[in-house]
């Protein structure tokens, strides 16, 4: 009886971590300094981010970094004096610079992405800054440049900053840096953001210092762009070499897709492995898919919207407009839903209705005001009929080639008609079927979900609902991808299901986070007893504490005992002056 209990309660408590809510500091953060500098120097923005991370460490943190030889547009951005590589841990006046502000952060945070986007070593500006402002070189100028799009010219320049970076005397041993990451959004489509790994992946095996090599190469991709990452997150070698790991479906992708052409192009060149290195490692690390996609504007009849938003959200009309307001779904419903989006299985709310007809054995749908000539290629949908769905079992869908460019399509499936009524439907947003191609064993961990907190009219995110309706959303996600043979299974492997690994979720960004779940005020200094928040500690900070006396107003909770009192006077007083 007692080892029964006792087992009993092992298992009680085994579930109970497995099932235990997900909090903020579960989530892998992205800061892609929105507002900085703006109001606030680098310096002090940096302050305030290491003083964030230090009570909300992340597991993983992907920082946004700029080129500190651009040209400095209004005077205040100081690029140089911040992000200058080869500095000390302050400036000459004393503050903050990039490398100390790593060298602070590393306590906290062990793992720090450094991304850059299109804009951050910029094509764009004249001269050519070559580094020549801190006295370096670029790195990598003579390799590969025809592989580099026009948008990431000078990536060369970027590793320059980098190699010195890493190579930063202050950062030895105390250098939270572990990747490199590229937000390659504007370089031209999944051609060119296969050249730009490639070009990478080559650096870093015949001309990185040590440092860089030991550097992971990470990428955000659009969710629709599975098939590509789950070329690149696979281990090599593929089948052209013994000891391949690829499933036979991935392998069969990799050859017929021409996205992935330069790699399998190089693949063929290395008899399996790639003809710069024989190491197992795959093309890219660490791989973030954006489950989410804004509406736009102003839609074109016959062209896809690329919206991805209706598994999460709903609105009053299941549209989306610059004015319109939205709830998050309840977290079960959200967690089922998004099951559903990647087995192809219809979950989205649709706009207008739709009606079914039949003639020569061939179904017409008509939708009044509905989102058909909109809808991607091999769209899946069915009516919500009063007694159940239409059709009666599976689903209507229409080819690639035979997309609606107006409120009418024909589509194949059961023969069946909606008797002359318009009904709402359901359909698939994004057509996709993330299990197929299967992927590697070993992928899941490369894979990160990558969800946004963003919240306006034509951005239809998780900003509208508040932290614990996504936390409940993600427990039941991760709980309802965990069996590996059962109808919620969403990532297949060479051997059969994979489940969804607990720690591969990311948020974007942290301004989203405190501007619409109210974690923080982004980019905000907060010094001890500076409730204002005027960046000085005096008379109107005692004002500000007295009038929330007895209370527990967070901004006058200067001790953190949760009571407005004589203590938090005392913090004013002691604080006194200019923060």
């Amino acid at each position: 009886m007692l080892r029964f209990r006792t087992a009993m309660l092992f298992l009680l408590g085994l579930t109970s971590s497995v099932c235990a809510q997900y909090t903020l500091t579960d989530f892998i953060l992205w800061d892609y300094r929105d507002t900085s500098p703006g109001t606030i120097t680098l310096p002090k923005y940096h302050e305030w981010l290491g003083s964030y991370c230090q009570g909300n460490p992340p597991p993983r943190l992907i920082l946004y970094i700029t080129d500190p030889c651009n040209p400095d547009p209004d005077s205040t951005q100081g690029w140089l004096k911040f992000y200058d590589p080869t500095a000390g841990v302050t400036d000459a006046d004393g503050n903050l610079t990039f490398v100390g502000f790593l060298k602070q952060l590393q306590p906290h945070v062990s793992d720090v992405e450094l991304l850059i986007d299109l804009t951050s070593f910029s094509a764009s500006v004249t001269p050519n800054p070559s580094n020549s402002c801190w006295g370096g070189s670029p790195s990598g100028s003579s390799l590969e440049p025809a592989w580099l799009p026009s948008a990431f010219s000078r990536l060369p320049n970027t590793m320059g900053w980098l190699e010195a970076l890493m190579q930063n005397v202050h950062l030895q041993n105390a250098n939270p840096v572990q990747a490199f990451a590229l937000d390659p959004e504007g370089s031209g489509g999944a051609p060119e953001y296969i050249n730009i790994m490639l070009w990478l992946d080559k650096y870093k095996a015949t001309t990185a210092s040590p440092q860089v090599q030991a550097l992971d190469i990470s990428m955000t991709l659009a969710f629709e762009a599975h098939n590509l990452v789950k070329n690149c997150v696979a281990e090599l070698p593929t089948p052209l070499a013994s000891g391949s790991n690829w499933p036979a479906s991935l392998w069969a992708n990799m050859q017929a897709n021409s996205g992935v052409a330069n790699y399998y192009a190089q693949i063929q060149q290395g008899n399996g492995f790639l003809p710069w290195r024989t190491t197992t490692d795959s093309l890219l690390q660490r791989a973030y898919l954006q489950v989410y996609s804004a509406c736009i504007a102003q839609r074109t009849p016959g062209s896809e919207t690329s919206e991805f938003w209706r598994f999460a959200a709903t609105s009053s009309d299941c549209d989306c407009n610059e004015t319109a307001t939205y709830t998050v779904q309840s977290g079960a419903s959200v967690a089922s839903n998004l099951v559903d989006v990647m087995q192809r299985t219809p979950a989205a709310c649709g706009k207008g209705t739709i009606e079914a007809s039949v003639s020569n054995q061939a179904v017409t749908l008509s939708g009044t005001n509905s989102i058909m000539p909109f809808m991607e290629g091999y769209t899946r949908l069915f009516l919500d009929g009063s007694s159940g769905p239409i059709p009666s079992s599976g689903v209507w869908k229409y080819m690639a080639s035979d997309p609606p460019v107006a409120d009418t399509a024909h589509v194949t499936g059961q023969i069946e008609s909606s008797a002359g009524h318009s009904l709402p439907y359901t359909y698939t947003e994004i057509s996709i079927d993330f299990r197929a191609p299967e992927m590697t064993d070993n992928s899941p961990d490369r894979i990160i979900l990558m969800f946004s907190a963003e919240k306006n009219g034509l951005l239809p995110f998780f900003g509208w609902g508040t932290p614990s309706d996504f936390y409940s959303f993600i427990t039941n996600f991760y709980a309802s991808t965990q069996a590996t043979t059962d109808a919620t299974t969403v990532y297949m492997g060479g051997s059969g299901g994979l489940p969804v690994p607990h720690n591969r979720f990311g948020l974007y960004d942290l301004k989203q986070l405190c501007d619409n779940w109210g974690i923080g005020q982004y980019g905000t200094v907060i010094c001890p007893g500076d409730g204002t928040l005027d960046g000085i500690v005096n008379l109107a900070d005692i004002l500000h504490a007295i009038s929330f006396w007895g209370t527990s107003e967070q901004t006058a909770d200067h001790n953190g005992d949760g009571i407005i009192g004589v203590q938090d006077l005392l913090v004013i007083v002691h604080s006194w002056g200019d923060c």
